[in-house]
């Protein structure tokens, strides 16, 4: 038995087909004078050409497999490949060091990708196969020229390789690939992504995958464990068999939810968001009828440049997301930057604890150029959409006012240009460290709304990093301090008539649902694929029933126990509203 991490879930059985398409393809390097500098420049641009076209060509196949929303991977591999300062080092490294124009590729390609790779952020380090990718197709273009637009595997193979370059994936003839196994990767690739879009189980993170499979062998691929068979015993595909027949079924039933309201069994209606990372999330967010984007995160636009997006370049992001969204309610977050969130061209001092370094708002407030051109971004999509701006990593109310002040700057000099906006534009604050939590009431004040962000709360609660392994089992969502402290940030919004939503990975798990909501929390927010499980949870709930399970939880000493509650509370079979005359039965409409 092999061991990774599941990025897709899902369980597959099949025969293994061992793709080569790893690393360290062969670069040729020689040196050039300077009069061949030019002619290198002309043969760099031609590639380009070839590449993007190359691209275009996949970007269209892939829309017609699996829509629109996966192949938006293939334009921001053609934002990095048309990317003026990326182009512009590449010819630079030509001019100095006087090498053809695949040295100086390789070199700096290879640079932006390692620095990717080693980046502590995980959405970051995910963003390192696209560079590769990029770089690749460029050095395969100045080589060869077009590459063929299908690689043929058996019908029923499960796909082993070293990573799943998304132009790979895209190539495979994927209705017949069963599963997929990978060396390197992990849940934020974008061959993760699609493997989550098509529906195909994904164990990522194998180290010795391509020394202890070979093709041909028979394989299970657990992607809800995290593990893989290779040629296992009789009766343990027979319980594989079983399980993939559940997994079938309980999908099966989930997609009949996607048209049926989100309301409790004793009828009441509860808005359910979207997380989203970039504009081709927005799309999955409508296909399981969304509310609205409940956190939009704004890392995705930054991370795929060499240079920061201008004012003009973030406009476009968001006013397309916008568009797509209205009139539904749209939250855009400031970039977070900082900590272990880092930016190959926006070096940071280091730091002796990543974890508790400058990051969030604080850093923005102190690169306020940074600062201004993105909410001048916001204001001006504002003009003509419902949006939202939303404070990361907010301490206190200090934060807030001084943010409020550099909007007004901005404000100003959008009308001394006679730019549109929306003077009113609702500004909210994250609640993700103690600090903002306990001061709850008064920072309530400061702002229009509150965003509760379990990911970093439960981490500085508890004083556990999870990326850190010695201390990653002390990461406990359900720990009874981290729902206490959840407890009185809903009653400190309350009591101030703010909306308050969850946003958090604690949201999209169905197991916290019932207590979610008895905790008083009535707006979640979660992921797209996390949706349709969180809408059953909620359509299985009475609330009266959800406020007593909260209490029992906060009166437990340990995460272990509150874990044990939600179990049992979840065995047991929910209330029939059809029973009481009430709307929201879970099988009605």
């Amino acid at each position: 038995m092999l061991k990774g991490t599941a990025v897709s879930a899902g369980v597959a059985q099949g025969t293994a087909y061992v793709l080569a398409c790893g690393y360290g393809t062969a670069v040729p390097q020689r040196s050039i004078r300077a009069s061949q500098v030019d002619g290198e420049r002309v043969r760099l641009d031609s590639a380009v050409a070839r590449a993007e076209a190359e691209l275009l060509a996949l970007q269209d196949d892939l829309r017609e497999k699996i829509g629109p929303t996966q192949a938006d991977i293939f334009g921001a591999q053609r934002l990095i490949l048309g990317d003026a300062a990326l182009r512009d080092r590449v010819l630079r490294t030509v001019q100095e060091k006087r090498v053809n124009v695949e040295a100086a590729v390789s070199e700096v390609f290879e640079d932006y990708t390692s620095n990717l790779e080693s980046a502590p952020d995980g959405y970051l380090r995910g963003r390192a196969a696209d560079i590769h990718d990029v770089g690749r197709r460029l050095l395969s273009a100045l080589a060869t020229g077009p590459r063929s637009a299908r690689a043929e595997i058996p019908a029923g193979a499960i796909v082993v390789a070293d990573e799943l370059l998304p132009s790979v994936t895209a190539r495979l003839q994927l209705d017949d690939v069963r599963a997929f196994v990978t060396v390197r990767g992990n849940k934020f690739s974008h061959s993760s992504i699609l493997a989550r879009s098509l529906g195909t189980p994904a164990v990522a993170g194998v180290p010795s995958a391509l020394s202890q499979i070979k093709t041909g062998d028979r394989l299970i691929v657990d992607a809800v464990a995290g593990v893989v068979f290779v040629n296992p015993e009789s009766s343990i595909e027979r319980e594989y068999d079983r399980l993939a027949a559940d997994l079938k079924s309980s999908k099966e039933r989930l997609r009949h939810l996607i048209d049926l309201s989100t309301v409790t069994l004793d009828g009441t209606t509860l808005p359910l968001l979207a997380n989203v990372n970039k504009f081709s999330d927005t799309e999955a967010a409508l296909l399981n009828k969304a509310d609205g984007i409940g956190l939009y995160r704004t890392e995705f636009t930054f991370s795929i440049r060499s240079t920061f997006p201008t004012e003009d370049e973030q406009f476009e992001f968001l006013e397309r997301a916008a568009e797509r969204m209205h009139p539904r309610k749209l939250v855009f977050r400031l970039v977070d930057l900082g900590g272990d969130k880092i930016l190959p061209y926006f070096p940071l001092p280091p730091s002796r604890n990543p974890s508790l370094a400058e990051r969030g708002i604080r850093l923005l407030l102190r690169h306020v150029d940074l600062l201004k051109t993105q909410l001048r971004a916001f204001l001006r999509v504002s003009a003509s959409h419902p949006v939202s701006i939303l404070l990361p990593v907010v301490v206190g109310i200090e934060d807030v006012r001084q943010v409020r002040e550099v909007v007004r700057q901005v404000q100003d000099e959008l009308s001394a240009e006679g730019k549109r906006f929306d003077a009113a534009v609702p500004i909210g604050a994250m609640i993700e460290v103690p600090s903002a939590a306990l001061m709850i009431r008064s920072l309530a004040k400061e702002v229009d709304f509150l965003s509760l962000g379990t990911n970093d709360l439960v981490q500085y609660v508890l004083a556990a990093d999870r990326e850190d392994e010695t201390t990653a089992s002390y990461y406990q969502p359900l720990h009874p301090a981290v729902l206490r402290l959840i407890e009185s940030v809903v009653e400190g919004a309350s009591s101030a008539g703010r909306e308050l939503t969850i946003c958090g990975e604690m949201a999209g798990d169905p197991l916290h649902t019932a207590l979610l909501l008895g905790l008083g929390l009535r707006e979640l927010s979660v992921a797209p694929g996390q949706m349709l499980e969180v809408k059953d949870a909620i359509r299985r709930t009475r609330l009266d029933e959800a406020r007593r399970l909260a209490g029992k939880a906060l009166e437990l000493g340990s995460a272990g126990e509150v874990e044990a509650l939600l179990n049992e509370h979840q065995r047991v079979p929910p209330s029939r509203a059809a029973k009481d005359g009430l709307p929201g039965a879970p099988e009605g409409p």
